[in-house]
């Protein structure tokens, strides 16, 4: 009778498997064959159903045998494996027998392969029953051991997952014996989640590396609750080290569980009644000792919560007063109202506090009393209490204390609990009293300001921040106010009249600082303010003679008398005037004493700061004046094309011509025109003049060049700047505008987002945006492509120097090429001299302004310069074969003799006395070879060499002296500062080979580049 055999062939020729499956059939095995040629097929069909045998060629080439029988070994070991191939080698044979292969067939021999595969299959039928009988051998060994043991016995066989659990164990959890399925998936299943995972992990250790199992778990009950198991295992393997059978004992220690819990949750509470003890004892106000307690509730107790709140004025509600933990947001909405009538708001706090018993919720889940019970469930909120605080028969508060675990709250506990409220409530009864006490030592009885002491105390840790800080939050300065005849009012009116006019001083004052933290009654009638201002003395002053004087001169009323005060205050700076709290105040005194009174002024402690802040005064107040009376003027600075010479532009700088004392600097009036904001009027009207003067020019028939205003960052702020500036260019006519604006760089970098989308609608109008003093800003490069701008104006700063400092040169050329790779324009700015100019030139700026062209000049000047058609004299091209040769030495005589010299090799020769005149020369004609002396009073030769490297290194640069510091030379050499060093005295022919050998060089170089 055939045997149907489920047969797995690894062969990748049809023809070959054929033959094999006609070879089986003819050995009376009736087949059902799968066919694979790749190890993905082969695994795929594995895991799909095991074969009862695998036969596999030796040498198929996408899947080899060995490696077949090593995949075939590990996946499927018990499966018999068979090597069916042409040819193997007896080498290879034997390798194959060694790995676990059952036999090997040659092709050329297939009447063997039929008995060979009923051995195979004979030999793992045998040995599979070899294994299960030392299996069931160990099992009744190891489940008689484990009977004898303490708790209930379960086993498990791993390949199948069947498992025998306990009816004990069933039993305990509320089930009978069949409700729960004999398999390990069924046993899983009632752990809870954490637990399950933990054991997992533990079966795992133990199988894979024979860790002892040994576990504690929780299992769900059918109530719904969780009993706790201790659990031991012990595995049994076959001889590949594969676990095959698991078995152990477990038993119920739910009561000791629950026993430690409780010592658990005791010692927790004890935990909070210690601290909160302690606490008493360090605190010194209630805020802090409401604040501590519930952290201490948090952190020591473990609670998940913790609150605590005080009944509120009009014992209308309890509002919290700190917290802690987890769920702050749920306190705001829980119902905290202590009237019973409001429905919506009265809870078991309000019911707490109204029956002076605490309230207990041991299940928040399953409480009707609870109205946000989803709101707390979902932070993780399962049980609760509130404790009422009573203090001298009243209550006065409440805590509240949270925990993460249902019925938490038992009889010892709550005996705990009560006597930590009743601890609490001692603290604040007593924190009380010393707080009240503290107030009379701290505070003025009359007024409830702060007294001498403690304003002393406040100044003193405001000045040791302020010396910490260095100035970053601005300036500090007392102001005392002491006001005038108070004695007479006294004796004259009443002391109780006095004592009305001091409250009602203290309470304009308070209002008018919006809080009495820096405000103090230091003395009879004296008072002090700390006050800060961001740089300078007079916002000192605008606080003093805007806020203070007009807030105590408006009339008094007591007992329906009106009454006036006039006062003097007088104003100490920190560091200035006094490096302590003591001495500030004392001096502050002095220059109260010193103010007149009369016009209720002020006076600052310091001479000179009084004359400044009065001339900054002054004048501040003539330019409230200044635009009315028409004083201000436009002056225009041209600005000019260096490649072509020609103005393009003209900047719109505003004058001021004060009557009394003539012209005023624009560095002293322009920055209070800022502070003050006055700014934005004068702004518009320099906009709108600006563009009158472009229009006169224009009806006057000239080619007006472009006008660039300067616009401030509070003009830039205000909404309404756009509008104004589309009015302004309305009046002027709405034709193609001319106008530009220049901004400052720290612009760039406030509110990025509205500034760009500005700038844009700024653009569509038609106008130019410029940034002025670029690099001295603090703006971010990686802003700069974000903005529609025109035009970088470099700062005369950086210009001043360009043609003699290295570091300066590099700023401005790194601005042209930063700008030009920008497709942006460059200007520079404060251009004095022709070397500044050519330098600015030889490096592709676009534009310059500077007293070299042009200092700023009333309309009616740059009318004329139109009408001239004035332009830049620039200089000739170079002529690329001059050969043009510098000699820098302070000796007048070596001068004359190297003119003479070499000029008969037809140099254009240039021959300076210093550095700084060959600095100059330098800056303005193209130069090839440079020869300087090495011992000159300015400067060194081989540090004029360097920095002529640094701004011009296509020069040549040779040392030609008689000193010989061969440290520094030979530095200057390695450096590359220096092409030669030549000594003195020279020979002639010597030195003219020397002199045309750099040019050689030179031209060499150029050739190159």
């Amino acid at each position: 009778m055939t045997q149907t055999l489920d047969v797995l062939l690894i062969e990748d020729q049809a023809n070959d498997a054929e033959l094999v499956v006609r070879a089986l059939r003819c050995g009376a095995f009736d087949c059902a064959h799968r066919r694979v040629a790749t190890e993905a097929d082969f695994r795929r069909q594995i895991a799909h159903r095991l074969p009862q045998v695998i036969l596999s060629d030796f040498s198929a080439p996408l899947f080899g045998g060995m490696r077949a029988l090593a995949v075939a070994r590990d996946i499927c070991p018990d499966v018999p494996f068979v090597f069916v191939s042409g040819a193997v080698g007896e080498e290879n044979a034997i390798k194959a027998l060694k790995g676990g292969a059952a036999d090997y067939i040659l092709k050329h021999d297939l009447g063997r392969l039929a008995p060979a595969v009923e051995r195979a299959l004979n030999d793992a039928l045998a040995l599979d029953e070899q294994r299960r009988m030392q299996a069931a051998v160990l099992h009744s060994e190891v489940r008689f051991r484990l009977a004898a043991s303490a708790g209930d016995v379960w086993d498990w066989t791993v390949a199948t997952g069947a498992a025998v659990i306990s009816s004990q164990w069933k039993q305990r959890l509320g089930y009978a014996d069949h409700e729960i399925e004999n398999t390990a998936q069924a046993w899983l299943a009632l752990l809870e989640p954490d637990d399950r995972q933990m054991v997992l992990r533990a079966f795992s250790a133990h199988i894979k590396s024979q860790v002892p199992y040994d576990v504690e778990y929780r299992a769900r009950a059918r109530d719904g609750s969780y009993r706790w198991s201790h659990a031991k295992g012990q595995a049994l393997w076959d001889e590949r080290g594969r676990a095959i059978y698991m078995a152990g004992t477990v038993s119920d220690i739910t009561e000791r569980k629950l026993a430690e819990q409780k010592v658990t949750r005791l010692n927790r509470v004890y935990a909070v009644l210690s601290g909160i003890n302690g606490l008493i004892v360090r605190v010194q106000s209630r805020q802090e000792l409401f604040a501590g307690a519930c952290q201490i509730a948090v952190g020591a107790g473990q609670f998940r919560l913790a609150w605590l709140g005080t009944i509120g004025p009009g014992k209308r509600q309890v509002v919290p007063a700190a917290w802690s933990g987890v769920g702050d947001d749920y306190i705001g909405h829980m119902p905290l109202s202590l009237d019973e009538a409001d429905k919506g708001h009265y809870g078991l706090v309000g019911q707490a506090i109204a029956a002076r018993q605490p309230m207990l919720v041991q299940d928040i889940g399953a409480d009707p009393r609870i109205v946000l019970k989803q709101e707390a469930l979902a932070r993780g909120l399962h049980s609760f209490v509130i404790l009422p605080l009573e203090v001298a028969s009243e209550v006065v508060g409440a805590m509240a204390l949270y925990t993460g675990e249902t019925g938490f709250f038992d009889d010892e506990e709550m005996t705990l609990l009560r006597e930590l409220a009743s601890d609490i409530a001692f603290a604040i009864d007593h924190l009380g009293k010393s707080e009240q006490l503290n107030h009379l030592a701290y505070y003025d009885a009359l007024t409830g300001l702060p007294n001498r002491s403690l304003s002393h105390d406040r100044l003193s840790q405001i000045l040791q921040a302020q010396r910490h800080e260095g100035g970053e939050r601005g300036q500090v300065a007392l102001a005392l106010i002491n006001i005038d005849r108070f004695k007479l009012i006294n004796h004259t009116l009443g002391r109780h009249v006095g004592d009305a006019l001091l409250k009602q001083t203290a309470e304009r004052l308070a209002v008018m600082l919006g809080s009495t933290d820096r405000l103090a009654r230091v003395g009879g009638d004296h008072f002090a303010v700390i006050l800060n201002y961001r740089s300078e003395p007079a916002e000192v002053a605008h606080f003093c003679d805007g806020q203070i004087l007009p807030v105590l001169s408006r009339p008094f009323e007591v007992d329906g008398r009106e009454l006036r005060l006039t006062c003097r205050i007088g104003i100490a700076l920190f560091p200035s005037d006094g490096d302590d709290a003591e001495t500030l105040l004392a001096n502050a005194e002095m220059a109260a004493r010193t103010a007149g009174s009369a016009e209720g002024r002020y006076q600052f402690y310091a001479p000179l700061m009084n004359a400044k802040v009065t001339g900054k005064l002054n004048i501040e107040n003539k330019l409230y004046q200044a635009l009315g009376r028409g004083e201000f003027v436009l002056h225009y600075q041209p600005k000019v094309n260096l490649q072509e010479g020609t103005v393009v532009g003209v900047e719109a700088l505003i004058r001021w011509n004060d009557p009394e004392a003539g012209p005023v600097s624009p560095s002293v009036f322009v920055p209070i025109l800022e502070e003050t904001g006055m700014i934005v009027d004068v702004g518009r009207w320099v906009l709108q003049q600006a563009i009158a003067d472009l229009q006169a020019w224009q009806g006057a028939g000239l080619d007006a060049p472009r006008v660039a205003v300067n616009v401030s960052t509070v003009q830039l702020r205000r909404k309404d700047f756009f509008s104004v500036l589309e009015k302004a260019l309305a009046v002027g006519g709405g034709g193609k505008p001319l106008l530009d604006l220049e901004l400052t760089e720290s612009v760039l970098m406030e509110d990025i987002d509205a500034n760009v989308a500005l700038f844009r609608a700024i653009r569509e109008l038609g106008v130019r945006i410029s940034i002025d003093d670029f690099g001295t800003g603090y703006s971010s490069l990686s802003y700069l492509k974000r903005f529609p701008i025109d035009y970088l104006k470099i700062d005369q700063s950086f210009v001043r120097d360009i043609a003699t400092d290295p570091d300066a040169a590099a700023i401005c050329v790194a601005v042209i090429d930063l700008a030009h790779n920008l497709k942006l324009k460059v200007i520079a700015e404060g251009v004095e001299t022709e070397g500044q100019m050519n330098y600015l030139r030889r490096r592709h700026c676009d534009e310059m302004q500077g007293f070299f062209f042009s200092r700023p000049v009333p309309a009616a000047e740059i009318a004329t310069m139109l009408r001239d058609r004035r332009t830049l004299a620039l200089p000739e091209a170079a002529d690329a074969e001059k050969k043009t040769l510098l000699i820098v030495d302070d000796e007048s005589s070596v001068l004359s003799a190297m003119r003479r010299l070499l000029r008969r090799d037809g140099y254009e020769i240039f021959a300076v006395g210093s550095a700084r005149e060959g600095f100059e020369v330098l800056a303005r004609h193209e130069v090839q070879v440079i020869m300087s002396d090495q011992r000159m009073p300015e400067m060194n030769g081989t540090e004029f060499l360097s920095r002529a490297r640094d701004l011009y290194p296509d020069t040549i640069r040779i040392v030609l002296s008689g000193y010989t510091d061969l440290e520094s030379i030979a530095g200057a050499i390695n450096r590359g500062a220096i092409y030669k060093f030549l000594t003195k005295p020279w020979d002639d022919d010597l030195l003219r080979e020397n002199v045309r050998e750099a040019f050689r060089h030179h031209d060499a170089a150029k050739r190159q580049h």
